[in-house]
């Protein structure tokens, strides 16, 4: 049986598309609820990591960075940045290994509704709502 740990891993590897757009409204509201994905807002059991997990926002036009301010070394490290439209659609992904800086740019082709997703090894899956 795997870990929560390794099946959060797994998860954030494909996080995104079939997963977001098969799960109802309601689905997405439980996962938050019960600590399975972590924002600024709702820390769960990782109060205080907030500062150095949940993802950074900066836009200009249609150019997005992804930034976590975490550091990174080879037991604790962000593994990846993805970006997630409105309707499921992973329109940027970024895979990091522990060398690293945790910074992602991506060219988004629409404007809308988006959620950066940033995931730690030790501290799990981090999002953050934006709008273009």
């Amino acid at each position: 049986m795997s870990t929560r740990r390794q099946f959060l891993a797994g998860a954030a590897v494909v996080a995104g598309a079939s997963v977001i757009k098969a799960v109802p409204a309601y689905a997405w509201d439980f996962t938050m609820d019960k600590g399975i994905i972590y924002t600024e807002d709702q820390t769960g059991m990782w109060k205080g990591k907030q500062k150095l997990h949940v993802p950074i926002i900066d836009t200009k036009d249609m150019d997005v960075v992804i930034t976590t301010p975490h550091p990174m070394s080879e037991e604790h490290y962000i593994v990846r940045h993805t970006i997630v439209a409105e309707d499921g659609e992973v329109v940027h992904a970024r895979t990091f290994s522990w060398k690293d800086d945790p910074v992602s740019k991506a060219v988004l082709k629409k404007k809308g509704k988006y959620i950066a997703t940033s995931f730690c090894n030790l501290h799990d899956l981090w999002t953050k709502e934006f709008t273009l």
